[in-house]
């Protein structure tokens, strides 16, 4: 039984800026977890006893992190600091802390995808390589995978756009004696399984350096065979932008990621953390979920879809809704947040409209009477 999981925790998530200047992006909440921690219970859920985290960017976060809320679980966890160039570089500069078969998963997506039934179906079939694969609407943002009849991956293709995915499915369909499937949006979930032997395929070839475009292509070019397992009916998003970030948080509070879900008891469609204050008239609209310290004033109105994290206040007559405030947050009177994400050490005065995409990032304060959005992007500059 594969025991052994490589978490990849070390991107800077560019994309999410502001909010990854000051927080690296697997520590970003999701229903007031960070994304990491899901991930963690997962694996740990299914019976994974060996973490290896490669982190990079933010390190010293992560790592404070790890120590300070899953050094007394069971897991061992190590998170050696590197400097790679890719995704497959990172499992190559792991490599000494590796020692049998092993899973990949990422440390920026939320799934529940089972990833026992993943380990076991690569032990059982006995390709040197597995990809857990998903279906999705389209194609344009991710790395494609045709499959025969037998689920073994036949062909990539990085994030190609339609006529291209069309002829390369028509082509592969008309001149092979295998099967294509043509009709599946098939992608790679960036959750892979390795025999330990693809440790020294990396050390013989240090110039393949991330999985979807060099690895598994050269994998197949030399007639090694990856098989691909359908996760499906399994909730996944890449939260790597503000609306995935958005929604990940708002699909945790419809449980459409079970068993993942948001930090909180659960009462009445809500999540609720420890020493939540909801003063006389205060209104709370479900689903909602509010972490610990949370004092809402008389008047506010919070929800639908709002995650407030720990130690923010919320003061009268505001409106949070379809939103995210990330935490250590004062909000004062008569303001309404819809649509936006806010992250921490923020101060909002009074009478102030944040609204329709608009993302705030660590430490501003923004003036009373401020109108933001569509669109705003507000940040203290990091230079």
């Amino acid at each position: 039984m594969i025991n052994t999981a490589v978490m990849l925790a070390g991107g800077k998530g560019t994309r999410l800026r502001p909010l990854t200047y000051t927080t690296p992006k697997p520590l970003l909440p999701v229903g007031n977890l960070p994304i990491m921690d899901h991930i963690l219970s997962l694996l740990h859920l299914h019976g994974f006893k060996k973490i290896v985290i490669a982190v990079n960017y933010l390190a010293e976060k992560i790592i404070n992190h790890l120590v300070a809320k899953w050094v007394d679980t069971d897991l061992e966890i190590v998170a050696p600091l590197i400097h790679p160039a890719d995704t497959a570089d990172a499992v190559r500069k792991l490599s000494n802390y590796i020692d049998e078969d092993f899973i990949v998963t990422m440390g920026d997506v939320i799934t529940n995808i089972n990833l026992r039934s993943f380990a076991d179906h690569h032990e059982k079939n006995g390709t040197l390589a597995s990809i857990a694969l998903i279906e999705v609407p389209s194609l344009r943002d991710f790395g494609a995978v045709l499959v025969d009849q037998n689920g073994y991956i036949y062909h990539f293709l990085e994030k190609p756009d339609l006529q291209e995915m069309y002829v390369t499915s028509i082509a592969f369909a008309m001149l092979s004696t295998r099967r294509v499937n043509l009709f599946a949006n098939l992608a790679n979930s960036g959750f892979y399984a390795f025999k330990h032997e693809i440790l020294d395929i990396l050390e013989e070839n240090p110039h393949l350096m991330d999985f979807g475009k060099h690895v598994f292509p050269w994998l197949l070019e030399n007639g090694y065979r990856i098989s691909g397992w359908y996760a499906s009916d399994a909730y996944w998003v890449d939260v790597g932008r503000p609306a995935t970030f958005l929604r990940a948080n708002f699909d945790l509070l419809d449980g459409y990621a079970e068993p993942l879900k948001p930090y909180g008891k659960a009462v009445d469609g809500n999540f609720f953390g420890e020493n939540v204050e909801l003063r006389h008239g205060a209104t709370i609209i479900p689903p909602v979920a509010l972490g610990d310290n949370v004092e809402i004033d008389g008047g506010a109105v919070i929800g639908p879809y709002a995650v407030v994290g720990s130690d923010t206040f919320i003061g009268k007559q505001t409106k949070i809704r379809n939103s995210v405030i990330i935490g250590k947050t004062t909000i004062l009177e008569n303001v309404l947040v819809e649509n936006s994400i806010l992250a921490k050490n923020i101060l909002v005065e009074n009478d102030t409209v944040i609204k329709e995409n608009s993302v705030i990032g660590d430490g501003v304060v923004i003036r009373r009477g401020s109108v933001l959005g569509p669109g705003a992007t507000v940040y203290i500059s990091q230079r």
